[in-house]
């Protein structure tokens, strides 16, 4: 047996630096998209002080370009709709209402505790007192409500102002090559492999074939073979930035919903096979931070961090389940899962403590109303390192489901968040 064969598919600290030497760096759309959700200082570090270091390196498929041209537009507003408005629209108008409820519910114990002739009757210096302060907090409150949509009036005219002078997309035609575009002919040909790569799970891009139509379900593969083509042409390695962290793409981290563990074996195979060079994968806040590390650049850990989060954000998934009893599917987003794990058992062995977590929830059918419990459960042994999972549900069939192992680490895991996009 011959273990360095393996090697091929790891990524040592001696092969990544000589990876960074002179490989192509290629973006897939989603790495390009979602500057339009990094704040405006942060993506410009990036221009200015990323871009730069690989003048002449930086290069996009053709495809890569058809794609974040058709989705620029309704991109540039997203920010506004899924971001800000929710605080305008939901969140302040909750706070509002609630300043008001507690200030009148306090009035009236006042008025209703007041007489001394007749009960309820209480003393009223320590609701005088509570009065005073429900007062000075409503006008806090007020002002909170003022500042925070004068902060928010401001994002939105930046956000909106790209619709008229979009710097991103001037940065990206500054910066980045585009490759040559594929005929007809040679698109269906990428259909015809496609076809039978998806029927067998061959990434990349199967994922499509469940949510596309046309050639689009084919995207991810047109993608790639415009990389393995353009790559052998220059005799280059090549390193990937992904912020779509898809199974069909890349193995994702355990610990964490925005970092690249590896790409797919078959894809690092594949890209040997054709061109005898090296091929690999980071996200965005992966990408940067490997960057400042190698390259010597000055970029602060926080900004990382922001990108980060615009990934997890990407990566968030949702729980679908089928009732048992009426047949139909209820969708609930990620967010609105409440994730309390509890340790419910301790053992110690052999290699430290095994720990038995726990996480309970309760849910309704959104048809008929049908009550179900949801149960996850997960061992570490020893402690920080996953042994096991388990996930059952009552009256229902579970269709999809959140990446609750990567939910775990991020509620459990006691490590500065900044070091959830350094480890590999």
């Amino acid at each position: 047996m011959n273990r360095k064969s393996f090697e091929k598919f790891e990524l040592s600290s001696e092969k990544e630096k000589e990876l960074w030497k002179d490989s192509l760096v290629i973006f897939d759309t989603s790495a390009l998209i979602d500057f339009y959700s990094y704040p405006k200082e942060t993506r410009q570090d990036i221009f200015n002080n990323i871009f730069p270091e690989l003048k002449d390196r930086l290069w996009i498929p053709s495809h890569v370009q058809f794609e974040y041209l058709k989705n620029r537009k309704g991109i540039i507003e997203k920010p506004i709709t899924e971001n800000y408005n929710p605080i305008k629209e939901e969140k302040l108008k909750d706070l509002i209402l609630a300043k008001s409820q507690i200030l009148k519910i306090s009035k009236e114990i006042k008025e209703e505790t007041l007489k001394p002739e007749k009960h309820p009757f209480l003393p009223q210096e320590s609701i005088d007192e509570f009065i005073l302060f429900a007062k000075e907090i409503d006008e806090k409150i007020i002002k909170f409500d003022k500042d925070i949509k004068i902060e928010i009036t401001k994002q939105e005219t930046e956000i909106k102002s790209l619709n008229d002078d979009d710097t991103i997309l001037k940065a990206f035609e500054n910066n980045l090559k585009v490759g040559e575009e594929l005929t007809h002919t040679e698109i269906m040909e990428i259909v015809k492999e496609g076809k039978l790569r998806y029927e067998f799970k061959i990434p990349p891009g199967y994922e499509d074939e469940k949510v596309k139509i046309g050639t689009q379900i084919f995207g991810d593969l047109i993608v790639w073979k415009q990389i393995l083509s353009y790559s052998k042409e220059q005799n280059k390695n090549v390193i990937f930035i992904c912020n779509d962290l898809k199974i069909d793409w890349c193995y994702k981290d355990k610990k964490t919903r925005n970092r690249i563990q590896s790409p797919r074996n078959e894809l690092i195979k594949e890209f040997r096979d054709n061109n005898k060079k090296e091929f690999w994968m980071y996200s965005q806040s992966q990408f940067i931070y490997t960057a400042k590390k190698l390259l010597k650049i000055d970029f602060e850990d926080a900004k990382i961090k922001e990108i980060s989060n615009v990934i997890s954000n990407r990566n968030k998934g949702e729980l679908i389940y089928e009732c048992e009893l009426c047949g139909n599917e209820t969708i609930i987003p990620e967010e609105n899962l409440n994730y309390e794990f509890e340790c419910i058992e301790s053992t110690e062995r052999q290699m430290g403590t095994e720990n038995h977590h726990k996480m309970e929830e309760s849910l309704k059918c959104a048809y008929c109303r049908t009550s179900t419990d949801l149960v996850y459960e997960i061992w570490e042994y020893p402690q920080y390192t996953f042994n096991s999972d388990r996930i059952s549900i009552e009256n229902a069939k579970i269709l999809k489901k959140p990446d609750f192992l990567s939910i775990f680490w991020d509620n459990h895991l006691d490590i500065p968040d900044e070091d959830m996009f350094r480890d590999r």
